[in-house]
């Protein structure tokens, strides 16, 4: 409950400043995905409801205490005599239920591994809420950059389509070069016109995530650092170990598991016999001072149930074999992911620095065809070929600079490391 009450008024907070500055970084994204969207919400609220369930199986082991009391008035009235009585009782009441067979306890210990099942689940759900948030802020960014590319490129075959009518005119080049440069202006502003909706729906999705008005513009985007380097030392095998203990996945599966053997351990029990005791009290104070107790003690067999009892204790098992499968899945799928993710880390730097490189080649090559062309010894087509090479390294360029960011959160994810701003 105190958790959920931080991140709200953090996410309040947040809200508020959101609201008033002029651009919206990472974190504060992250924080209003944990203030503002529902799935995070609701999964706050099952940890508080599971906690409630846990206080109040508790509750069992305790005697139960209550204060009675009760008046009765009564009118007679024949025979021209009229009588009026007034009854009064006061007291405590006490009830206890010493022993049943340990069922309580298998209760408790049911509801305890419930409860932290499903904190795990919300923490689980908590993390896939900033893991998409995060991506869906990268995937903003994106597109901005990938926009500014298209606007570029527009630029520059408008350019081109000038020098070449230009030159066109006074017989310089031929009308096919004109040809060609109106071609590839049009087919920049088609993707131009693609870049500019796609930035329009990655921000609708950011705004989803995020719980912001759909009305309203978002603030400018904060480009995010660098994604660090892998670290080419660590092993699938040190991951996968690390996943094993923080993946909270991997938790709520094996106390599922924990779950279904105290299922079949309360199921057996039933198909014993059943001893309760329980210790019954009431003390009375008014109209008469008086003190009554009992202790009650019961044993009971079931000697013909129509087949529930063995039918319960075969689902029981059958539901223990349905956890162990499902953690046993739960690993192999997890294990696969960690993998992915590691190689995706990897190939995603590997693309960064290619990336890198091509575009310094691409911006050389395309600075030598316009200086050949200026000097009269290019083409329009050597231009127009530079110029393609270029869009295409810058575009790549910003494709693997985020593929790097949103690969980084993804191993974070796979292994069970903290993401940003995770409570």
């Amino acid at each position: 409950m105190r958790r959920t009450l931080v991140i709200s008024i953090v996410g309040l907070l947040t809200a508020a400043l959101a609201c008033a500055q002029e651009s919206l970084t990472l974190e504060d994204a992250l924080r209003l995905a944990l203030q503002n969207n529902g799935l995070a919400r609701a999964a706050l609220a099952d940890a508080d409801a599971a906690d409630a369930r846990l206080n109040a199986a508790r509750a069992n082991l305790y005697p139960s205490i209550d204060i009675s009391s009760s008046t009765t008035r009564t009118r007679i009235e024949g025979g021209g005599v009229n009588t009026e009585t007034t009854q009064r009782q006061n007291g405590f009441g006490l009830e206890w239920l010493l022993l049943d067979n340990g069922q309580r306890e298998l209760r408790i210990r049911q509801s305890s591994r419930s409860a932290e099942a499903t904190r795990q689940n919300t923490r689980e759900t908590l993390r896939r809420v900033l893991f998409q948030t995060a991506r869906a802020y990268y995937e903003a960014l994106r597109r901005k950059e990938l926009l500014q590319v298209a606007d570029t490129a527009v630029r520059r075959a408008e350019t081109l389509l000038e020098v070449a009518r230009a030159q066109a005119e006074v017989g310089a080049a031929p009308q096919k070069d004109v040809l060609q440069a109106e071609a590839d202006l049009a087919n920049a502003r088609v993707q131009q016109i693609q870049a500019r909706n796609a930035l329009r729906l990655a921000e609708t999705d950011l705004k989803r995530l995020i719980g912001w008005d759909a009305l309203q513009p978002l603030p400018a985007l904060d480009a995010p650092d660098a994604a660090p380097a892998p670290d080419p030392s660590i092993s699938l095998e040190q991951l996968w170990q690390r996943a094993r203990l923080q993946r909270p996945d991997l938790r709520n599966a094996e106390l599922s598991l924990q779950i279904s053997r105290l299922g079949l351990d309360s199921a057996r029990l039933n198909s014993l016999i059943r001893l309760q005791i329980s210790a019954r009290g009431f003390r009375e104070y008014e109209p008469n001072s008086r003190t009554q107790g009992s202790i009650s003690v019961i044993a009971s067999y079931p000697l013909f149930d129509g087949g529930l009892t063995r039918a319960n204790l075969r689902e029981a098992q059958a539901s223990l074999q349905s956890a162990q499968f499902r953690l046993q899945q739960a690993e192999r799928d997890a294990y696969a992911e960690v993998e992915s993710a590691l190689l995706s880390v990897r190939e995603s730097a590997e693309r960064l620095e290619a990336s890198r490189l091509a575009v310094a080649a691409a911006r050389r090559n395309f600075d030598a065809a316009q200086e050949s062309l200026r000097e009269g010894v290019g083409t329009i087509v050597e231009v127009l070929t530079a110029q393609l090479a270029l869009i295409t390294a810058e575009t790549n360029l910003v494709q693997a600079t985020y593929d790097a960011a949103v690969a980084d959160l993804q191993l974070r994810l796979a292994v069970g490391d903290k993401l940003p701003v995770e409570p």
